[in-house]
């Protein structure tokens, strides 16, 4: 038992010196995107950066965009922060669009498809030719 403690308070102050508490709720939470921008076309060498429209507010924050990308396309996913979740916080219901760009690099298929998968929604798609 004295090793298995020894190795919770290991684990513990590992977790403090990087500033994350592994015994705390997860607040990870898929956001809305509300939009999708991308350029109609695009150069063979050129990169290509796409504008999503994220709906945060109330005690929703933007953290990042997942991508899975391959040669003839990408799936983007918005994620952010609940910082309600596990505490007492009172949120407002305030909707607020935040955009975030993402710059793909080439090479690139033509033509290339960005879709942007929405939990309980139709994904957002476009195509972008590359010429």
């Amino acid at each position: 038992m004295k090793r298995v403690l020894s190795g919770l308070v290991a684990v513990g102050i590992a977790a403090a010196s990087f500033g994350c508490n592994p015994f705390a709720p997860d607040q990870s939470v898929v956001l809305l995107v509300d939009q999708l921008d991308a350029p109609a076309s695009i150069s063979a060498g050129s990169p290509l950066t796409v504008v999503l429209t994220v709906i945060v507010g109330g005690c929703k924050v933007f953290d990042r965009i997942s991508v899975q990308r391959g040669a003839s396309g990408a799936t983007m996913i918005a994620f952010g922060q609940d910082i309600a979740k596990g505490k007492d916080l009172a949120c407002t219901d305030n909707a607020v669009p935040e955009s975030h760009s993402y710059q793909f690099d080439p090479p690139f298929q033509n033509p290339f498809t960005v879709r942007v998968d929405r939990e309980g929604l139709d994904p957002l798609i476009t195509t972008v030719q590359v010429h």
